[in-house]
């Protein structure tokens, strides 16, 4: 389970549920960077450009690699304040574990009863960032049943 583990964490870093998120300031502060931040400012940060930084998850931030989670195929997780698809700190989703279990059953139920492929692979697929991270005009997929014996 570890490369599933892998592959699902993979698919949050690049298209994370949350995409743009942000938080007001309660009282004057300054960041890790230095930058100081007023009591009521605005702080936002974006996960889903943070998934595809190359200067936290090297040249090939781009792709669609689980592998970069895997150490000798055990599941590695990166610091949530890098990888920030439940947030991190006091903040940090309490669903997080939930998530990941209804991810894998629903992955597992899906991918052992059915092969599953785009109804047309030449159509670009497009998003619209909300709130959460929507697919524009949905994700048409033919879902062709396997042979079980």
């Amino acid at each position: 389970m570890h490369y599933l583990h892998a592959a699902l964490t993979e698919t949050l870093r690049l298209y994370p549920a949350v995409p743009i998120d942000g938080r007001c300031a309660m009282e004057d502060d300054i960041l890790p960077d230095g930058h100081k931040v007023r009591k009521g400012d605005g702080v936002y940060y974006m996960a889903y450009a943070m998934g595809r930084m190359s200067t936290l998850w090297g040249e090939d931030a781009h792709c669609f690699r689980p592998e970069r989670w895997l150490h000798n195929g055990v599941f590695r997780p990166e610091s949530p304040f890098k990888f920030v698809a439940f947030h991190a700190g006091p903040r940090i989703c309490l669903g997080k574990d939930f998530a990941y279990r209804q991810m894998k059953i629903v992955s597992i139920a899906v991918l052992r009863h059915f092969r599953l492929k785009l109804v047309d692979d030449a159509k670009a697929v497009n998003y619209r960032t909300m709130f959460t991270l929507h697919m524009k005009e949905g994700l048409h997929l033919y879902a062709v049943p396997r042979t079980i014996m």
